[in-house]
């Protein structure tokens, strides 16, 4: 593996470490949390799925521990929200639909990042299903802790952003440069993620206005 890839993977871990820290710490904040639920949001969200990953592959105790960069990343990112939540504490909680729509963004950018370290990573270990546990598994963990229903089972195409960009990099990693693969990837599963923001696209589901008798 050359050095620019493992370069480019490694500053796309940080990017991925930082957004999802930012998702994490910032729903804490709407929760009304303390500064350690902050803190502890951000980073479950942020290496959580990383975390689950490894325990599934067998790497005990998982990188999040034997290498604590990342974690120390997470903290640091989820306290600077903290800090800059309580200095703007008043505009903060008075602008939550423009928060919610800036954490979209964080959230989507570590979705992307995630979902193709877990393919790479997979991919290495035998294994390709990685990419969309990778993804979504810090999201998941954050919303359970959060007392809400996990965004992957009822957000916006969340989790098939995710499995589109996973197996878009999964496929052009051999055609094409593996940076370019993994990119590519990146860029789908967000652009994916925002145009669903956008438009409003959904899953089929049964809500109560659809509701029918059953046929007697």
């Amino acid at each position: 593996m050359n050095t620019l890839t493992e370069t480019l993977f490694t500053v796309l871990e940080a990017v991925g470490t930082v957004a999802f820290a930012v998702s994490g710490a910032t729903v804490a904040l709407q929760r009304r949390l303390d500064v350690f639920g902050v803190m502890l949001l951000g980073l479950t969200t942020a290496l959580g799925g990383g975390c689950i990953r490894d325990l599934l592959l067998g790497r005990t105790p998982p990188v999040m521990f034997s290498q604590p960069l990342y974690a120390i990343v997470a903290i640091a990112t989820s306290l600077i929200v903290f800090l800059l939540a309580w200095y703007w504490r008043i505009g903060f909680f008075g602008h939550m639909v423009l928060i919610d729509r800036v954490n979209n963004i964080f959230d989507a950018l570590g979705l992307g990042v995630f979902t193709v370290i877990g393919v790479r990573a997979g991919v290495a270990a035998g294994y390709v299903f990685l990419g969309l546990l990778t993804g979504v598994g810090g999201g998941v963990l954050r919303d359970m802790m959060s007392r809400e229903i996990p965004m992957v089972l009822c957000r916006r195409v969340y989790a098939i952003a995710s499995i589109i960009g996973g197996a878009a990099y999964f496929l052009l990693r051999t055609p094409l440069q593996e940076s370019t693969a993994a990119l590519t990837g990146v860029i789908l599963v967000f652009s994916i993620r925002m145009l669903a923001t956008h438009y409003r696209w959904s899953l089929p589901r049964i809500s109560e206005d659809q509701q029918t008798e059953p046929k007697k």
